[in-house]
């Protein structure tokens, strides 16, 4: 018996960067490669879960300055997860799972809200976080996750839009 292949989720960009969030997963990944080993490795970007926006007041805020993000909900990157454990022709790959671009103010627009830019005023790692986004850290877009999927991923105004639709907005 022994090690058949590595399956590992690592972070976007852990491939190229070894600091902050991605230092240890760097690390992991360089380990996974000199193993020898059989290996497909799944990048993740932030989870779409922990950036769902919420109306306050009949209107959307947000210190993100209108840009992009390239987050993923959990339950594609899943579902992604399944199709390449159980696939064929993903041994040896890397994969950079992006989730359809979405900006805060697209998402105030499909629920026929206002949006209102504010000043970043989010305790530690949501204002670094609000900051990357801003700088357009999170735009970053590759086809990975939809190819991988078999469809489109779920985007950021679906789910609030269902969500609205059952009352948890």
């Amino acid at each position: 018996m022994g090690v058949g292949a590595i399956a590992y989720t690592s972070f976007l960009e852990a491939d190229t960067v070894a600091t902050g969030m991605t230092e240890a997963h760097h690390a992991t990944e360089q380990a996974i490669l000199r193993s020898g080993l059989p290996y497909t490795i799944l990048r993740h970007p932030f989870y779409s879960d922990a950036f769902i926006p919420r109306i306050s007041g009949g209107e959307l805020t947000g210190s993100t300055g209108g840009r992009g993000l390239n987050t993923a909900f959990r339950s594609d990157l899943a579902e992604a997860a399944a199709n390449v454990l159980t696939g064929e022709g993903h041994l040896g790959q890397a994969y950079d799972f992006t989730g359809p671009l979405w900006s805060h103010p697209e998402v105030a627009e499909a629920l026929g809200v206002s949006y209102r830019e504010v000043p970043d005023t989010a305790p530690g790692p949501m204002s670094w976080l609000n900051a990357q986004v801003r700088a357009g850290a999170l735009e970053r877009q590759t086809p990975d996750l939809e190819q991988v999927l078999g469809r489109p991923a779920e985007r950021m105004a679906s789910r609030v839009l269902a969500q609205r639709t059952v009352g948890l907005l």
